[in-house]
């Protein structure tokens, strides 16, 4: 840490964001201008840390990057937690940056990776899965209206035209966002894609969605860490005898992945070639329930992907060529 002149804890929002570092606070617009003031204002060499907000923060970190400063961008659940159990009880903007910095300072001596801005095709890739969320949610949001309308509205009502459009609109979008995601994918991780659609259930739009969120499965350890990022990981809470909470997912991943998993899980219990049907029915015959049983396949979908990208075989058994 000595090697840094400062740490610099930033509290990003929308408008604005506070600076503190040594007995420094700062409050600065969030916009170019503000960027350049803040340039001025901080040491050349020091490190910023501020969390993750949405997409408020990228503009600043990826402009400080650019200038040759060291960014951390920082999970806040970690922050937020880490925050209750060390700090008073003052919780506003400046007493935020000044929590962070302290954050960042722990994991420095962790030496936890500095953060890199993305690639203007992974950046253009990532807003496509955003869209596709967005969508799939407005297609069966139109579903359930059209399905509540039909039973109070008479049958040649102009009013059920609406949501049929809307659903056309939408799926003639996702089909546009979708060869679009793929032909990027295809450039950013020609192979992991390719591999992962030799996994009996994953189709080319999960493998596609799976490569842009964990950025080509190669950042990650061990299966456990890729599963744990997907938020497929457990968590309960014991204490002696008397306490005993149920298992459940963490669910701190991307929702959108994990439905597309949980789709492909049903696929695979179906699918004849799959190595997961045969583990399914070994938990049905242990009384597991179904949804439980097509989550447990879902994280041995992700063990599945995390093996043959890192041995660069397709999966044993799976589909010898890709579509």
């Amino acid at each position: 840490m000595d090697k840094y002149p400062f740490i610099v804890g930033i509290d990003v929002s929308k408008d604005t964001f506070n600076v503190h570092f040594d007995n420094t606070d700062l409050q600065l617009a969030n916009n170019p201008r503000g960027f350049r003031l803040f340039c001025k204002s901080v040491p050349t060499g020091s490190v910023l840390a501020m969390e993750a907000t949405g997409n408020y923060h990228y503009r600043l970190a990826a402009f400080m990057h650019g200038k040759g400063y060291k960014v951390m961008v920082l999970n806040p659940y970690k922050v937020s937690h880490w925050i209750k159990a060390n700090s008073d009880k003052a919780n506003d903007d400046k007493h935020a940056a000044m929590n962070i910095t302290d954050y960042a300072k722990n994991r420095i001596e962790k030496n936890v990776p500095f953060w890199q801005p993305m690639s203007p095709d992974l950046l253009r890739a990532r807003a496509i899965v955003s869209f596709l969320s967005r969508f799939t949610k407005i297609d069966v949001a139109c579903s359930n209206m059209q399905h509540a309308m039909s039973l109070t509205l008479d049958k040649k009502s102009d009013l059920l035209t609406l949501m049929p459009n809307m659903k056309d609109i939408c799926k003639d979008q996702i089909v546009k966002l979708k060869t679009e995601l793929c032909s990027i994918v295809k450039k950013l991780y020609p192979v992991q894609f390719r591999l992962l659609q030799t996994i009996p259930g994953i189709g080319l739009k999960t493998a596609a969605v799976f490569c842009v969120i964990a950025r080509g499965l190669t950042d990650f350890a061990d299966e456990k860490r890729l599963s744990a990022f997907v938020g497929l990981d457990l968590k309960y809470h014991d204490s002696g005898t008397s306490v005993k909470s149920k298992r459940k997912t963490t669910k701190m991943g991307n929702p959108y992945l994990r439905g597309l998993l949980f789709n492909c899980a049903r696929a695979a219990v179906r699918s004849p070639i799959s190595p997961c049907g045969e583990f399914y029915q070994k938990l049905l015959l242990k009384g597991k329930a179904e949804r439980l049983c097509k989550v447990a396949v879902m994280h041995k979908l992700v063990k599945i992907a995390f093996g043959v990208v890192n041995s660069g075989e397709p999966c044993r058994g799976g589909k010898k060529r890709c579509r």
